[in-house]
């Protein structure tokens, strides 16, 4: 099963990712969208999804392309 880091992002991911600003790291679970509205709502921020390319042993993990999940709102 494909493995996904899952982040905040800026509103500008939807039309430039490569120029969105990261404002979160929310680890590889799905985040639970009322908690999102709530702490980013009403900002323009977006959720997007990186593929899990390598785990480092470090307990990091080396990540594919990002892609736009939805807008938070």
């Amino acid at each position: 099963m494909q493995k996904f880091e899952y982040f905040v992002m800026d509103g500008r991911a939807k039309s430039d990712i490569e120029s969105a600003a990261v404002y979160e790291s929310l680890g590889r679970v799905k985040p639970n969208t009322k908690r999102l509205k709530r702490e980013w709502g009403e900002m323009g921020a977006v959720l997007v999804r990186a593929p899990v390319t390598k785990d480092l042993p470090c307990g990091g993990s080396e990540c594919g392309d990002f892609e736009v999940v939805s807008d938070i709102e």
